[in-house]
């Protein structure tokens, strides 16, 4: 049996998708550690879920206090408040619907196939079509079709009501939705990623039952992942050697991996002594000291950006001295607005290089 998130794990082709994480979770099956990112996600669907089914969005701010006094969450209090009174969800509360919606099917048609489950976060059923939404803590946007968690959710409910499926992505901390109607190709195509990776990931697994060294099935592959991993502890726990030449390939790629490795550990250790000094206060001896230094920062949402934009236009300040065009605008505009590079060119951008040396896991 298989989820939509333990499938995903194994995409290594994305900063979240480690092998050595599949095994650690569905093989060795070891205790998880989860960070803050799950835990605050969790947080958010419990008091959500809580609210849709007393159809009262007043029981919120009490929802959130229980939550975080029972999560460790205090200092994520305002922004999980906040997150949970987003658009999409009081729209929902006020409407109503079907939340946690457990489903299992098989991924083919022969006796032996493996099973995909998950629970559905929330769908409406309405005359022309089902509404499914997922909530999204997430930090960072994206397009409904750029995973195929939604397609599989879709392919229970369109099986379920006979009707069409849009599937909704709502960004909670941005207050955004992104949507998108399935079709039949879009169904087909995740059905065929889902099956093809479940019968990849039993491969795996009976070739550590015949004796193969696991490390070699299941690889550990540290970079951006680690950060989020719930077994990043364990992994983590011994740190390759590193060559101290490199006169060869082979080196040069035992060093590439050394870094990586050497990189994530010390993320690990950062976190863990900032939360030791969090709690206990700062700690020295004649050498060193650690020490929290509190740091204000201002936030925006669209809402706001929109006013600043508007008092800057008011006072004849020229927008495009202040404001600039950096790397997530143009993402935005690239991704969200259709825009080309051809297009930032043509307007007056130029283009420069450098060399920077960039270490990641294969994919």
């Amino acid at each position: 049996m298989y989820s939509f998130s333990g499938l995903s794990t194994t995409d290594t082709s994305n900063r979240y998708g480690c092998w050595h994480k599949f095994y650690c979770r569905y093989v060795l099956r070891l205790p998880s550690r989860p960070g803050l990112p799950l835990v605050f996600g969790k947080a958010c669907h419990a008091v959500i879920e809580t609210a849709i089914k007393a159809g009262n969005a007043e029981i919120m701010p009490a929802l959130c206090q229980a939550v975080v006094s029972a999560s460790d969450l205090d200092t994520e209090k305002e922004e999980l408040e906040r997150c949970v009174q987003a658009s999409a969800v009081l729209e929902a509360v006020k409407a109503g619907g079907q939340v946690e919606e457990y489903f299992e099917y098989p991924l083919d048609d022969t006796p032996f196939s493996p099973k995909l489950r998950g629970y559905i976060d929330f769908s409406q059923k309405g005359k022309g079509a089902v509404i499914l939404t997922d909530w999204k803590s997430n930090r960072a946007t994206y397009k409904p079709l750029e995973t195929y968690q939604l397609a599989l959710y879709a392919a229970h409910l369109r099986k379920k009501h006979s009707l069409p499926v849009i599937g909704r992505l709502a960004f909670l901390r941005f207050n955004t939705v992104e949507e998108h109607e399935y079709t039949d190709t879009d169904i087909k195509e995740a059905f065929d990623w889902a099956r093809e990776t479940a019968y990849e990931c039993d491969a795996r697994k009976q070739r550590v039952e015949m004796g193969q060294d696991p490390n070699e099935v299941f690889p550990k592959q540290p970079g951006d992942t680690c950060e989020y991993c719930d077994y990043k502890y364990f992994c983590l726990s011994e740190v390759p050697g590193i060559p101290e030449a490199i006169s060869n390939k082979e080196e040069a790629l035992e060093v590439a991996q050394g870094i990586l490795f050497t990189q994530a550990n010390l993320k690990l250790h950062q976190n863990n002594l900032k939360t030791f000094v969090e709690k206990n206060g700062p700690i020295q001896d004649d050498q060193v000291r650690a020490q929290i230094e509190k740091s204000e920062y201002l936030t925006f949402d669209l809402k706001t950006r929109l006013a600043v934009v508007e008092k800057m236009q008011v006072d004849n300040l020229n927008i495009g001295s202040i404001l600039k065009i950096g790397s997530d605008a143009q993402k935005d505009l690239q991704n969200k607005h259709g825009w080309s590079e051809k297009d930032f060119l043509d307007l007056g951008a130029k283009k420069r290089a450098k060399n920077t040396l960039k270490i990641t896991k294969a994919g």
